[in-house]
């Protein structure tokens, strides 16, 4: 095998690439625009074609430039043509004018970025009626957030220092990085919530609501069953689910910020996440099919958009102050005194200390320390939201929250000492 890949030429992989991408392309606007510019054949011949005027005159980018420039002529007719049909479309032209630039990006050897651009193409092409769904779905005020933050993190994080800064070693980039990331997966979540936020049962709430806060999540739903006594398991299986989405979700930020300390804990909290989702779809599926237990998005919804940049720069201050902290108790106290700071920050809010545990691994913090601290902080944040379920619900629902997540930190604790 090596010996033949050896006799190919260093363009092959950029050609077979362009192909590939520019075919998948086509079959997607073969689909759902067989009027259009082109398909399935006339999408790999524009790739191609800038493949070859970049890997054909590596010197010099005027060939590119002009065979763009006649492109968007052909494009520009076409359109024309359309508009005189009474078809006001311009997506295929569009895309015929990306899978011409993927191909001149692939002959530079731009593999990931000809890759990253042609998926994300094509789910943008396929996914026309879910996106314009969110976008109907989505009120002004929360799509004039996202185009600020987005402005801001385009501006602000290429222009931010990448190195450290006094003697914690605080690197502003990894801080806003770290921002930018938690930002993105709460507001992922968040989406969700808003378009599927009508007349969806309680594990679908749980699950929903503990991609985005299992803690704000567990509190609503304790409240709620105060509403539906009869539904008061209903609501304990939901917020046991919600905390399965709380390890799925901590495993997710690890393995963005510190690849090896997700590694140490895949099996546990990928199992401690199935595990809890599994109770809690039981514990729902005991209540009497009579029973109303819908979950009720209207009530008590207080957690606002996690992309304001007031929450967005609340986060980034906190997780400073954590990280830090988190570096000052490592060299002063060692490993008892981190994982005295885990307890601690497990009665508040997991994620701050959890990242900020990822920037301090290897500079004075073992993974086994770290991924004890990790599931220290997760279990002792489990047993606080039995707490809150306990203060906030229903008796039965309270007791048997509190039972359940105390027994789910249990066995993660067990489980890490085992594995």
């Amino acid at each position: 095998m090596d010996a033949l890949v050896s006799h190919l030429p260093p363009e092959f992989f950029g050609f077979m690439l362009t192909l590939g991408l520019a075919l998948l392309i086509g079959f997607e606007r073969e689909e759902h625009e067989s009027d259009g510019i082109g398909g399935v054949r006339t999408f790999p011949i524009i790739g191609l074609g800038g493949f070859l005027l970049i890997a054909g005159f590596p010197d010099t980018a005027i060939p590119f430039a002009l065979g763009l420039v006649v492109l968007g002529g052909l494009v520009a007719l076409t359109h024309w043509h359309a508009l005189q049909l009474g078809e006001p479309g311009i997506t295929t032209e569009t895309a015929a004018l990306l899978t011409f630039t993927i191909g001149g990006c692939a002959a530079k050897g731009l593999y990931w970025i000809s890759i990253a651009t042609g998926v994300v193409a094509v789910i943008l092409l396929h996914e026309k009626r879910l996106l314009e769904g969110l976008a109907t779905a989505m009120p002004r005020h929360e799509m004039r957030t996202l185009l600020r933050f987005l402005l801001l993190t385009a501006v602000i994080l290429p222009v931010v220092p990448n190195r450290d800064f006094t003697p914690f070693e605080i690197n502003p980039f990894k801080i806003w990085l770290v921002v930018v990331a938690v930002s993105g997966v709460s507001y992922v979540s968040y989406l969700m919530r808003m378009r599927w936020g009508e007349d969806r049962g309680l594990i679908l709430a749980g699950l929903l609501g503990g991609a985005y806060s299992s803690t704000v999540t567990t509190v609503v739903l304790s409240r709620q069953s105060k509403k539906r006594e009869p539904c008061a398991v209903g609501f304990a299986g939901a917020i046991v689910a919600a905390t399965g989405m709380m390890y799925i979700r901590l495993w997710i930020l690890l393995l963005l910020f510190a690849a090896p300390l997700a590694y140490r804990l895949t099996f546990l909290f990928w199992g401690m996440g199935v595990l809890a989702v599994i109770v809690g779809t039981l514990l729902a599926r005991t209540i009497s099919a009579d029973e109303e237990c819908e979950f009720d998005p209207t009530i008590e919804r207080r957690d606002g958009n996690p992309l304001e940049m007031t929450s967005a720069f609340t986060f980034a201050a906190i997780f400073l102050a954590i990280l830090v902290t988190t570096k000052v108790v490592a060299e002063r106290f060692g490993d008892t005194g981190v994982l005295i700071m885990a307890v601690i920050m497990g009665a508040a809010d997991v994620d701050p200390f959890i990242l900020g545990l990822t920037q301090t691994v290897g500079t004075g913090l073992t993974i086994e320390t770290a991924a004890l601290a990790v599931v220290v902080a997760a279990a002792v944040n489990n047993l606080m939201k039995g707490v809150y379920a306990v203060v906030f619900g229903t008796r039965r629902t309270g007791r048997l929250s509190l039972v359940l997540l105390a027994a789910l930190g249990g066995i993660s604790l067990i489980a890490f000492w085992l594995l």
